[in-house]
């Protein structure tokens, strides 16, 4: 569990890291770079998930073995346990604000193009409002 609990933290560091970039991007409206992270994030989250699946497990086996409370994980263990959580609770922090952010910037875009949708000039067609902005409708 030692190794598990090792790995887990590493990659809860990067996942900080990460979004903290995203969050930077987000402010210099530096797109690019945030998306081409995107696969990187996945891939750590799906890691995140694998290892978190593997302390569950170990520390439901060591349970189930008959071992004192006190004795289901040991002092170092302990330690690291309480870096992870104290790193879960930055990442929350983190997204949280990274979330936030991009939930403006969307709505903040989305408001723009109904704008601009609504004082158009009438060319002939128009904007079905219910789908995306790239579909049309001819007018009759």
């Amino acid at each position: 569990m030692h190794n598990t609990l090792i790995n887990i933290n590493k990659t809860l560091d990067r996942l900080i890291q990460i979004t903290q970039e995203d969050i930077e991007d987000i402010k210099q409206a530096n797109h690019e770079p945030l998306f081409a992270r995107n696969n990187e994030k996945e891939e750590l989250i799906d890691k995140f998930s694998e290892l978190k699946s593997q302390i569950d497990s170990i520390l439901v086996q060591r349970s189930e073995s008959g071992l004192d409370i006190k004795d289901l994980i040991s002092p170092e263990e302990d330690k690291l346990l309480e870096e992870f959580k104290t790193k879960l609770r930055i990442f929350y922090d983190e997204h949280k604000k990274f979330a936030k952010m991009a939930f403006s910037v969307t709505h903040f875009y989305n408001n723009l193009m109904n704008r601009i949708n609504d004082f158009e000039p009438d060319i002939g067609y128009e904007m079905n409002k219910k789908q995306s902005f790239s579909n049309f409708s001819l007018k009759v």
